[in-house]
């Protein structure tokens, strides 16, 4: 098949950027002749796929945004951009750009959803997670999202969802039919899951917990630290938190560690490896408000170390069993769980013989997948 790709953007900013990358080189490396658009200030190069460089500048959040001049790029651009069976785009930052392209080279458009923005807006607004003026721009958003997918609904021949909610919820909105959607969960797999981090936790008891995400008000951390301060009120003094991720804009977080009193339980390690930490910790609390399904937790499956999280979204799909997940925000049930593995050695192996067997589910062929919707399309 001949597959082009669009990668645009300045940075390799998110892991989500990154598994799209990974995605067109095994694409590649499997036969299929792949093209990505890339922009010539990223100094990115392929193993496997054709880059076609673009020249583009644009500011994140900034006014025009990127995803018109991305567009407009590519306009002057045609000539040099090959004809293609199918162009494949993981989110909506380049979808002007694929609409174009599409109907100039009569092709497919493979879509791919990360995320369920509007759901996430409902979450946020009902936990008071938005500063008012947050709040207010965010059913201003909600509007710009639903005629997004509205033009993905029109315009792609494939979409594929990391889990059933957020495909049902899609549906529902757009009443795309089902039969051209698909189910692609995220895997366990490289190059990011090696043999050699592979189940190497061997942890017997709790007493360093890891946290792997933004420090930001929707991925939840403000549960898990309320949820350290009560489990160090009823006498669990001597655990620590190790954070990890990217510390800009985190001053809430900062203050909230001060005022809980924590400074001598929580490291800020910043944005890191995990594996390392997965490997020495004994415990990852995913606490988010939503994820559609989070490399976070398949990585410390993979690593063997043992996970709850918020019952929400793909985390569901991943951990399945009750014991693995608790309600959104409930700060005493994820200090319950904590104290459950710290003072029941049994519920602890209990815990860890669950994510072991849920790591099993997800190492598959992650590329193969996406291979095979678009070879299957039409039958």
């Amino acid at each position: 098949m001949k597959v082009l790709g669009l990668f645009l953007n300045n940075e390799i900013r998110t892991g989500a950027n990154r598994r799209y990358l990974e995605l067109m080189e095994s694409l590649a490396a499997s036969g299929n002749q792949v093209y990505v658009l890339m922009n010539s200030f990223l100094p990115y190069q392929p193993k496997f796929f054709t880059r076609i460089e673009i020249s583009v500048k644009y500011k994140r959040k900034s006014f025009p945004p990127a995803s018109l001049l991305f567009k407009h790029k590519i306009i002057k651009s045609l000539q040099f951009i090959p004809d293609i069976e199918w162009i494949h785009i993981h989110g909506d930052m380049h979808l002007p750009a694929a609409i174009l392209l599409k109907n100039k080279k009569n092709c497919n458009l493979f879509f791919a959803s990360r995320c369920n923005d509007i759901k996430r807006a409902h979450i946020m607004r009902k936990y008071a997670k938005y500063s008012p003026l947050g709040q207010v721009e965010s059913f201003a958003h909600e509007i710009h999202d639903r005629m997004r997918e509205r033009n993905v609904a029109k315009y792609s021949s494939i979409i594929t969802f990391q889990n059933a909610i957020d495909r049902n919820d899609f549906i529902a909105r757009t009443k795309y039919p089902e039969r051209k959607t698909i189910i692609i969960p995220g895997n366990i797999g490289l190059p990011r899951c090696t043999q050699d981090n592979e189940n190497i936790n061997h942890s017997k008891v709790v007493k360093n917990i890891v946290y792997v995400g933004l420090l930001s008000a929707s991925k939840g951390l403000q549960f898990l630290l309320e949820s350290l301060k009560l489990l160090h009120d009823r006498g669990f003094r001597e655990l620590n938190l190790s954070i990890l991720g990217k510390t800009e804009g985190a001053e809430s977080a900062f203050t909230l560690i001060e005022k809980l009193g924590l400074g001598g339980m929580v490291s800020i390690e910043g944005y890191k490896d995990p594996f390392p930490f997965l490997e020495k910790c004994d415990i990852l609390v995913y606490p988010t408000l939503y994820d559609a399904f989070p490399d976070a937790v398949l990585e410390a499956l993979h690593a063997g170390c043992p996970v709850i999280a918020s019952r929400i979204g793909g985390l569901q799909d991943i951990l399945k069993y009750p014991e693995l997940l608790f309600n959104l925000g409930d700060i005493q049930g994820i200090a319950d769980c904590i104290e459950n593995c710290i003072s029941d050695a049994s519920y602890y192996l209990r815990i860890r013989t669950l994510c072991a067997e849920r790591a099993s589910e997800f190492r598959f062929d992650w590329a193969k997948k996406f291979e095979q919707a678009m070879l299957n399309f039409g039958e």
